[in-house]
């Protein structure tokens, strides 16, 4: 029998863990060297460089990740009579510079993988962009879409992948010797 306080203690632990927000990540990758500025726009101070293929983490806090200026690791410093941590000032880049790629951090390996591939760049952007068309191989797909819900042999060299999301319409794609031979719905 569980009793009222331990009751009492399971109610406002529900409510305090339904209040917390859950941030998702997200990290801005460059693709060339780039300066970091005070703020958004070029009328603000450069603040340093930062090169190519530096990975860099977006506060939670900023979300328009289509925005022309992305903000990047917010520095903060100790204030000394509160003993807590205040946002000095958020960095921020163009663009232009990078990717901002949404996910923990092996999306960033994903990212990575896929750069050094040695696929055309048509083909990174596709595959980036979570996109398949015929001629790609399995790896590719797999990059692209991730693991498919079911996978069916038929022959030595023949597959058909089958990708079935809750409240969309299923998508089958057909491989021989591990080429995409046909999509359909």
């Amino acid at each position: 029998m569980v009793s009222k306080r331990q009751l009492i203690v399971l109610g406002c632990a529900v409510l305090i863990l339904g209040m917390i927000r859950v941030s998702s990540a997200a990290y801005f990758v460059f693709n060339k060297k780039g300066n970091i500025r005070s703020g958004p726009g070029t009328k603000y101070r450069v603040i340093g460089q930062l090169a190519k293929e530096t990975i860099a983490e977006i506060p939670d806090t900023f979300t328009d990740y289509e925005a022309k200026w992305i903000a990047i690791e917010a520095k903060t410093r100790s204030d000394t009579q509160t003993k807590r941590k205040k946002v000095v000032y958020t960095k921020w880049v163009h663009r232009s510079l990078g990717v901002v790629i949404k996910g923990d951090i092996n999306e960033v390996d994903t990212y990575f993988a896929i750069k050094e591939s040695g696929w055309s760049k048509e083909m990174q952007d596709l595959v980036l962009a979570g996109k398949v068309e015929v001629g790609m191989t399995t790896h590719m797909v797999f990059y692209a879409l991730g693991r498919p819900d079911e996978i069916t042999e038929s022959g030595t060299a023949k597959q058909q992948w089958a990708y079935k999301k809750p409240g969309t319409q299923p998508l089958h794609l057909s491989f021989e010797d591990g080429v995409l031979t046909n999509v359909s719905n």
